[in-house]
Parts: structure tokens; C-alpha cells; sequence
């Protein structure tokens, strides 16, 4: 099957309809059954339901994939899946499938490869295209490094627009290149760059130096993903070219490798807001999963014994006005979900590039503002329903100035954290979910008993 094949001449099937569909052809012992079967299928199709499949009924589809087919599956299969396929074919041919692969994806494969299958399979791929990969293999996956592609268009400025053109009949460029032509000197340095459109409308014996964009763009191979979709989103790129320290093109970063990159930082970012791992939702392991949520929920845990020894220490308070326990929940409640929001707006506003981790002490004011108004409504609010609910007037007092208290102080923390974070080179999304949460708790019930006893210190028949 033709893996270039349009998406509006397949059939969408779902990964659990191919895996039945496949393991019925592998238990049916007919010959040829199951490479009949498969070859009706994307190999997209084929990719999603290898999570649904056991590993003995992957190996067997696997190969009986073609070189192409083979990769499309490999660079779309999560990491764990691809790395047991990789295992267990044979060098000759996993070479072979790498080397049709674009060369960001092929380094993918070869870094789930140990050390000593890693040179054997680089051995056998021809000498240039083995070059392409090592050198991408040097860079780390979250940078634009490790997610440009060599596979480029580039030309020198003296050309004409004849003369690409021709050269783009002639030779069969990869589809990923077709988006920018990038100009360059006889060093290979960038000097502008030109949309393919705009070549093929462009006169046949304009130079390309005259029609060019200068100076593009452009990002360094240590540059962070988070920046190149930045830069992506804020400029509507269709790729971003990668330069050295010198400012020679090495590379492309493409607008799918951008999609993929901002799903993975979504899903990262989601997860550390939630406690936990991004391979949590891959992982098949309970044990492994478990390990990967126990780390925050262990700080929730000596949390709640803050809190704990918060009460005890306020014990006497309690004593003489047991209604105060009543609004534990509440304060706590409000004063976590309301630095959790303030966290959320702030992390997410570095993401998107609108927060620059050295406007802290602008950000910290509007928040302050912002906590104050909500403090504000939100304790009288719960200070008019306390007074109400326990039949008692004086209890209005403590549970508005506490809530209002623990509201702003909760924002604070929840919008200092993430710059303190992203100043010590942490990710900022930690900050949120447990952590901003856990603090907020015990410094709520903190403020909270603080009032009461202060209170009760001044005005020992207000809670009685």
C-alpha cells in the first residue's frame, strides 16, 4: 500500500476495529491472511492499534510492513512500543528502515537503540545520511536540535528562479521541504529565505537574492521548543530554520515537528499541574504509574500534616469555640482553588511567551489587586453566611477578614513560585496542582486560627 495515499481516499478506522480485525487474521491459521489483511490498511491505522495488540501480534505485523510503511509505524508508535519493534528486527533491515525515514524522525528511532545496536545499525546506512543522524543525535529532544530535519531546500542567491524550479523537477524532494527555499552564501551562512509560492510566480531570470526575505527568522539548535513555538505561533511559520553559531544553516524545524512539540508540552505541562508524569498515560505498569505519582502525593501527604500540627497548635481556640471547625474546609478550599488559579494564569502566560519571568513585581501588583476584590466579596460573603450558620454574629468577622486574608495571600504565593522556578531553571509548571495547593493549605488554617485567637484574645465573648 502507498503510504503518501490521501487522507480522503482511506477509511478512518479505529485502533480497537484493526486489532480485532488482526488478531482474528493471526488465530484463523489461513496462509496469507494476515498480509491480505494488512494491506488494506493505513499504516496510521496499523501504528494506533499497536497499543491494543500483545507483543508477539506487533512483531508479526510488523514485519510484514514494507521499508515505508515500516516507518510511518515506527515514528508514530509511543516510545515503548517502538523500542520492542526496533529489538527484534534484524540490523540489515532496521537500517534500511531508518534510512528512508526523514532524519529527525530516523534519529528518534536510533536513540531508542543501546549503544552497541546503535553503531551496528548507524554501520550500515550509507556514509552521509549516518553523518545527518549522528549530528542530530547530539542534541536533546526539547530542543530545536532535536527536532529540526536536515532535509531542507537551499540554494545559493546568484541562482535564478528557473533554475530551482528545474531542479525541484528533477529530483525528488522530501514533502517537508516543500514550504521555504532558503537562501544561503557559498559557506552555507542564511541570508533570507523565500515562500514556494512565490518562487514558482516569480519571473524565470529573477536572481533569488533580489526577491528574498532577508535575514529570516531563525533559532539556534539549543534554542528550547517552547521558544521555537513561540516563534512559530507569533510569526505563522510553516518552518523555522535552524542556524550554528556561525549562522550556517544546519536545519529545519517543521510545522509538524511545532504540533508535536506542543502536544507534548501540553501534556507534560497538564500532568505536572496534576502531580504527575506525562508516561503515566503510555505506561502499562501499575507499579511504574504509582511511582510516577507518589513523589507529589508524598508532599500533599506532610501537607496535611502541616495542617495537622496547625490545628493542634490552635487547640485551645477550637476548645473555646468549637464552631471555628466548621469553616476549616472552607478557608482551606478557597485558599487553595485561588492560588491554583493565580499559578495557572501565570505558567500559562509564560508558555505562551506574555509573562517574561522579569516582570515579577508587575505581575505580583495586579494580582494583588485582583486577590484583594475576590478576598473582599468572597469574605463577606462567607462571613454573612457564618454569622447565619452558627446563629452567632461574631463568627462573620473571623471568617471574612481570614478568608480575605488567605485569598490574597494564597494569589501571592500561587504567582511568585513560578517565577521563582523559572529563575532557578525548573519548569514553572511544577509550581502548580500540589505544591502551590499543599502551602496554601497550612498557611490558610494558619491566618485562619491566627484571626480566631486574636479574637478571642481581644474580645473573649465574640465566638461564644
Amino acid at each position: 500500500m502507498d503510504p503518501t495515499t490521501p487522507y480522503d481516499a482511506v477509511k478512518a478506522r479505529s485502533p480497537k476495529e484493526v486489532a480485532v480485525a488482526i488478531r482474528a487474521a493471526t488465530s484463523s491459521n489461513v496462509r496469507g491472511a494476515l498480509e491480505g489483511l494488512i494491506s488494506g490498511y493505513h499504516p496510521m491505522d496499523i501504528a494506533y492499534a499497536m497499543r491494543e495488540l500483545d507483543p508477539d501480534e506487533r512483531e508479526a505485523v510488523f514485519a510484514l510492513l514494507d521499508t515505508d510503511e515500516a516507518g510511518i509505524v515506527l515514528e508514530e508508535v509511543d516510545d515503548d512500543i517502538g523500542a520492542d519493534l526496533a529489538e527484534a528486527t534484524p540490523d540489515e533491515e532496521l537500517a534500511e528502515i531508518i534510512d528512508a525515514m526523514p532524519p529527525d524522525v530516523g534519529s528518534d528511532v536510533v536513540n531508542l537503540l543501546d549503544d552497541e545496536r546503535r553503531h551496528r545499525v548507524l554501520e550500515r546506512i550509507p556514509r552521509e545520511e549516518a553523518l545527518e543522524l549522528r549530528q542530530l543525535l547530539q542534541f536533546p529532544e526539547d530542543v530545536a536540535g532535536g527536532v529540526m530535519t536536515s532535509d531542507l531546500l537551499m540554494a545559493p542567491s546568484d541562482l535564478t528562479a528557473s533554475d530551482v524550479i528545474q531542479h525541484l523537477r528533477n529530483h525528488d524532494i522530501p514533502t517537508d521541504a516543500l514550504s521555504y527555499l532558503y537562501v544561503i552564501d557559498d559557506d552555507r551562512h542564511l541570508l533570507g529565505v523565500i515562500n514556494l509560492p512565490e518562487l514558482v510566480t516569480a519571473p524565470g531570470t529573477a536572481r533569488l537574492a533580489d526577491f528574498m526575505v532577508p535575514d529570516p527568522v531563525s533559532v539556534s539548535p539549543d534554542t528550547d521548543r517552547e521558544e521555537v513555538v513561540r516563534l512559530v505561533d507569533k510569526y505563522d511559520l510553516l518552518g523555522l530554520p535552524v542556524v550554528d553559531e556561525d549562522g550556517r544553516l544546519i536545519g529545519m524545524v517543521t510545522v509538524d515537528d511545532v504540533i508535536d512539540a506542543i502536544q507534548e508540552e501540553h501534556t507534560e505541562d497538564l500532568s505536572q499541574f496534576a502531580g504527575t508524569s506525562a508516561e503515566a498515560l503510555v505506561s502499562a505498569s501499575s507499579v511504574r504509574v504509582a511511582r510516577l505519582r507518589l513523589p507529589w502525593l508524598l508532599v500533599c501527604l506532610l501537607g496535611t500534616f502541616l495542617s495537622a500540627t496547625v490545628i493542634r497548635l490552635f487547640t485551645g481556640s477550637l476548645e473555646a469555640a468549637l464552631g471555628l471547625a466548621a469553616f476549616i474546609p472552607v478557608i482551606s478550599a478557597m485558599s487553595g482553588n485561588s492560588g491554583l488559579q493565580a499559578a495557572t494564569v501565570v505558567v500559562r502566560g509564560m508558555a505562551l511567551g506574555v509573562v517574561e519571568p522579569d516582570r515579577i513585581w508587575r505581575m505580583l501588583g495586579r494580582e494583588a489587586m485582583t486577590a484583594l476584590v475576590i478576598g473582599l466579596v468572597c469574605g463577606v460573603i462567607a462571613g454573612g453566611i457564618g454569622a447565619v450558620f452558627m446563629q452567632n454574629p461574631g463568627f462573620g468577622p473571623v471568617v471574612a477578614v481570614s478568608m480575605t486574608l488567605a485569598i490574597v495571600w494564597a494569589c501571592l504565593v500561587g504567582t511568585v513560585i513560578p517565577f521563582i522556578f523559572a529563575r532557578l531553571g525548573i519548569d514553572p509548571a511544577i509550581a502548580s496542582g500540589p505544591l502551590v495547593t499543599t502551602v496554601n493549605d497550612s498557611f490558610a488554617l494558619l491566618i485562619y486560627f491566627g484571626v480566631a485567637a486574636a479574637m478571642l484574645a481581644s474580645f473573649p465573648e465574640l465566638l461564644h
